[in-house]
């Protein structure tokens, strides 16, 4: 399964043209390998969008940034809508059926990124966060647990906290 993670800077007065650009997404529900996106504001810093898309494999996901991306990414307008983009790929092994699931409900996502080699995940439980590598052996632990706090095993360079947005979640056709 590959994971994209995308982070945009979004001026106050540009929130709005953001989140209808961002609903334009909803193509992706018929794309081949697609299974599920979703994002929302983040609960410290209203300017920081993040969007999450997670791909059955990195083939299907450059397949569509070959042949379908540019074209959704022209017709929502959304590079008027940011001043910052940061997208990273990751990697991992999951269901994509039960990540769909999982996230089909979800209200609140908790992530971290970890540099060590060696990641801390002694109390980690499988059933609670997906791990997924990129490729300089960074670690994304992506939870929808709505506990407050990061759990230790989470500890890591980036931490990130958001509301999902109902709007920009959208699903693969066949879930």
């Amino acid at each position: 399964m590959l994971v994209k993670r995308i982070v945009c800077t979004v001026e106050s007065y540009q929130r709005e043209s953001f989140h209808m650009a961002q609903m334009v997404w909803v193509a992706l529900r018929t794309v081949e390998g697609f299974i599920v996106q979703l994002g929302g504001w983040d609960t410290s810093d209203a300017s920081i969008a993040y969007i999450y898309s997670f791909w059955e494999n990195r083939d299907r996901y450059e397949n569509f940034m070959e042949n379908m991306h540019d074209e959704i990414f022209g017709h929502s307008n959304q590079r008027a809508t940011y001043t910052t983009i940061k997208v990273e790929l990751f990697e991992g092994k999951a269901s994509g059926s039960a990540v769909n699931e999982r996230l089909r409900e979800c209200s609140f996502i908790r992530t971290s990124i970890n540099d060590c080699e060696e990641q801390p995940l002694i109390n980690k439980k499988s059933d609670e966060t997906l791990l997924f590598s990129d490729s300089t052996a960074r670690t994304l632990l992506f939870t929808d647990n709505e506990a407050e706090g990061i759990p230790p095993w989470t500890i890591g360079e980036t931490v990130e906290a958001f509301m999902v947005t109902e709007d920009w979640r959208v699903h693969r056709n066949d879930s």
